[in-house]
């Protein structure tokens, strides 16, 4: 309440008389503020302020639907929890869906993994070792001979059998299933190439100057590029690599016989020679009589021939006017068009 206010419902208090406005007092004219704004009856007499809730009754909660007890919020969740359950019985054709795929179960995709965990381990492994690593060692016995058959016939992966024993009736007993037998290991696009050793012999022996793949090189041998940056400072590499993070991208093979050290003046002094322009290279060459090798006939576009279409004169002595009688006056210019 204004201070102006409380101060004047005092004053009206000590002195009878009729109900005035605060401003009726100051500018001496009649207001129309209600008397039970400022908490007073139509008689005077005062009634109690209550200043207005800061927050909403209960009785107005319940009308509104929130619970007023810890009971209401008790079956409020219980409801919640039914629906979830709801759902969960009879999930939406989406939600079914989604729910019967299975990831990573897919038998090509398990020998996908198994092709990588062969290749990572490079060495040979037991079924049991790649079931572990699967984790499939505890799927059905069907699941886990379609995976070993699939891994005996698989291009990338060379099955080692173990070698037969000479055993009794007990060792038949306790012999496990022919499928479960011999190892597994992974076979690289460029097989046996895991050493500098390795690699030079395998370069040695091709026929050709065919370029050998980085990316084929490292199938079987992954960390290859320490050894590739070693031999090509030795000069016994020719490495070709990329422009953007100088990777090693194809290698040949080279001597270091026929490395011979340049003088790094003679060098600077090599590239700062400029050469003439193409242009002026094919006009020095056709003033020398030389045919230079931009004039290659393969290389040029051959121009068909068009026929060009000779225009058809109109002859005016055959035509036939509508103005005949002007034919006097007029003249024939036909034999001066181009």
């Amino acid at each position: 309440m204004p201070l102006y206010a409380s101060k004047y419902i005092n004053r009206c208090h000590r002195q009878p008389g009729p109900f005035k406005s605060p401003s009726s007092v100051s500018n001496s004219q009649p207001s129309t503020m209600s008397s039970g704004k400022l908490g007073l009856s139509s008689t005077g007499s005062k009634r109690s302020l209550q200043p207005p809730s800061p927050s909403p009754s209960n009785a107005s909660n319940a009308s509104h639907g929130t619970p007023s007890s810890k009971r209401q919020k008790r079956e409020a969740e219980a409801g919640k929890s039914s629906i979830r359950n709801l759902a969960a019985i009879n999930p939406t054709p989406a939600a079914a869906a989604a729910a019967n795929v299975n990831f990573g179960d897919d038998i090509g995709t398990q020998i996908s993994f198994a092709v990588t965990f062969l290749k990572n381990k490079g060495a040979p492994k037991t079924l049991q070792e790649v079931l572990e690593h699967l984790s499939m060692q505890h799927t059905a016995e069907a699941q886990q001979k379609r995976i070993a058959l699939r891994m005996r016939n698989h291009p990338q992966i060379s099955f080692i059998a173990e070698p037969k024993k000479k055993g009794g009736d007990g060792d038949k007993e306790k012999a496990q299933p022919s499928w479960r037998t011999g190892r597994y290991e992974h076979v690289a696009k460029i097989p046996g190439v895991k050493s500098k050793a390795t690699l030079l012999e395998y370069l040695q022996r091709k026929t050709d100057a065919s370029k050998l793949e980085v990316k084929d090189l490292k199938d079987g041998w992954p960390d290859c590029d320490k050894a590739i940056d070693e031999l090509e400072a030795e000069h016994k590499l020719l490495v070709v690599r990329t422009k953007k993070d100088g990777h090693a991208k194809f290698v040949w093979i080279d001597s270091p016989e026929l490395f011979h050290p340049v003088d790094a003046e003679f060098r600077n002094m090599w590239l700062k020679a400029e050469l003439p322009s193409l242009d002026d290279i094919v006009r020095k060459l056709k003033a020398a009589g030389q045919k230079p090798a931009s004039d290659d006939p393969r290389l040029k576009v051959k121009e068909t021939a068009k026929s060009k279409q000779k225009k058809r004169k109109t002859n005016l002595k055959k035509a036939n006017f509508t103005n005949t009688h002007m034919l006097g006056m007029l003249q024939d210019y036909s034999h001066l068009r181009r």
